[in-house]
Formats: C-alpha cells, structure tokens, sequence
C-alpha cells in the first residue's frame, strides 16, 4: 500500500484540497479518493487558526470513515478534548478557559459557534483517534516518537477514559509526560532566566529540542534547539546530550513549525509541518519514495 503523508492541516481547506488534487485524489461523492488505491495518512492538528476548520474536519472524517485515510491525533485535537471535558474531581476543565488558551482555539470556537452537535460528534471522533502509527515500513506520530513512552500507551492506554484524561491532565502521573512529548515534543529548559517569545508572544522558559536532527550534526545549541535564543546559539553541545532517534524504521511527525522550502534532515525522521498557518507551505510526503535514492523527491506541496 502507498501512502500520501500529510502535515498540519490548521483548517485551511483550500490548500488542502489543492493539495490532494496535485497528489491525485478526486472528489466523488462527497469523498476524496485515489484511482489507484492511494490512502492519506493525516498526521492530526486539523483545527485552529485557519479559516475553514469546520471543512478540513468534513474532509479529513469522510476520507477516514470511507477508508480512504487514516488520521492520528495532534496535540490541538487533545487540547479541545481537555478543553471541552469537564473535570468532575476539582470543577472547571481540564484545560483552563483563560485568554491565553481561548486566544488559541477561538477560531474554531468561532466557526462551530451555530454548530454545537457537530462540534461534539467532531469532538467524539478525536477520542477516537490513534496517537501513533506503526505500520510495516513506517511510522507516524504527531510530534517525537519515543518507544519507551509507546510501549507505556500500549499497556496502559485504552482510549481516552475521563479516567485518562484526568491522568494525561496531572503533571505527577506517567500519562502527563507521554501524552505531553508524544504530541507536544521534548523540551528543555534555558536555565539562568533566559526566555524568548514564541510565535504567539508567549514568554517560555523551554525550548523545543530538535529530536530529529542527526548527531553528527550536533555540536553547538542552535542546531538542536528551536528559537535558540541568542545568548545560548553558539555553546558547544556534549555529546548524546539529546535525545535522538536511532531507530530502523522511519518516523513522520509535524507539529515544528518549519519554514522555507521542505527539506529531509533525517532520512529516518521527517518532519512535513512547514506553517501553513503562518503563510507557509502544506506538505505531504509520498511513501514509496523512502527507499529511494533520491528520498526527497517524495515532498509534494503546495505553492499558491
């Protein structure tokens, strides 16, 4: 089976119906498909930001439900379900309706605001979907595979339980920690009180880590962490000092925000999250050419 990898939708319906026409999917009765028997693998973060959420959503479900498609969850599909669960233990939500985190779901709040059945069997079906892929020659996951942390959720995860999410929601249970890097990725502190803002305008103190990048290429702090700030760039990186991946099978994830054209860094870890939300580029990646000897030719993507 081929498939057609896609990154970080952010409801931007036309880019990715664009996007699926190039990659030669067509719509038949109200549902996207291949002549040839192709499958979209959706690598979750479907709603916020973009201005046609509510389409992206109708989409992605009617390809997944027909068997056209598979999706995973992204970590804006768990923070709609903590968002929307109501914590019975200590009242309020799982995750709190402060500005900072209205700001960041408004414009799916927006779009679905004279649509709340469909927002709740929309809401249903993220419970539904897998957190990880591990098929026969890849893998997927939303944001940094990390096999301890899979081999955790495959003993102890069995959907998402309200028992679960109060887990996944409390920093001292093992839920929080795989939930948060699995979809959220790793990250370290600065230290010494160094922060920057990030592309919202929040303060952080943390900074992602690029897990992917090869340990070769490893050897100051500006080529492992994102938005290094300045006073850190050029400190020389021990060796091992992050995780990394080493791994056979090849893992795609999104989530980073990446920017200009699409470039393959790791032929084992592919990231296709290149900001189509910040007026960047949505990318798909085509399976077949991972055992290639030109491996890059499978990024396909949208210039408009």
């Amino acid at each position: 089976m081929n498939y057609d990898i896609i990154g970080d939708i952010h409801g931007h319906a036309d880019k990715l119906k664009e996007l699926l026409h190039k990659l030669g999917y067509q719509l038949e009765d109200g549902v996207y498909l291949h002549a040839e028997g192709r499958k979209v693998i959706f690598l979750g973060d479907f709603i916020d930001r973009g201005p046609k959420i509510r389409e992206v959503l109708h989409i992605a479900k009617n390809m997944c439900d027909s068997r056209n498609a598979m999706a995973i969850m992204g970590n804006h599909e768990f923070n709609a379900i903590t968002f929307h669960t109501k914590n019975k233990n200590s009242g309020g939500f799982y995750r709190k309706h402060n500005f900072s985190q209205i700001r960041q779901h408004y414009a799916t709040l927006e779009q679905f605001n004279k649509y709340p059945e469909e927002w709740g069997l929309f809401l249903e079906w993220f419970k539904e979907l897998p957190i990880y892929l591990d098929l026969d020659d890849f893998r997927a996951v939303h944001a940094c595979w990390d096999s301890i942390h899979v081999d955790w959720l495959r003993e102890h995860f069995n959907g998402f339980t309200n028992q679960f999410i109060d887990n996944a929601s409390n920093n001292q249970h093992d839920a929080f920690i795989v939930i948060e890097e699995l979809l959220k990725g790793k990250e370290s502190p600065l230290g010494n009180g160094i922060s920057f803002n990030d592309k919202d305008g929040t303060e952080r103190f943390d900074c992602r880590v690029k897990w992917w990048q090869p340990v070769g290429s490893r050897s100051k702090y500006k080529d492992i962490m994102m938005e290094c700030p300045l006073e850190l760039m050029d400190n020389k990186l021990a060796v091992n000092e992050y995780y990394n991946y080493q791994e056979e099978k090849p893992v795609f994830f999104g989530h980073y925000w990446l920017k200009g054209t699409p470039v393959i860094e790791n032929i084992k870890a592919i990231c296709l999250d290149y900001s189509v939300a910040k007026e960047g580029l949505l990318v798909a990646y085509q399976s077949e050419y991972l055992f290639t000897e030109n491996p890059s030719d499978g990024f396909v993507y949208h210039k408009g």
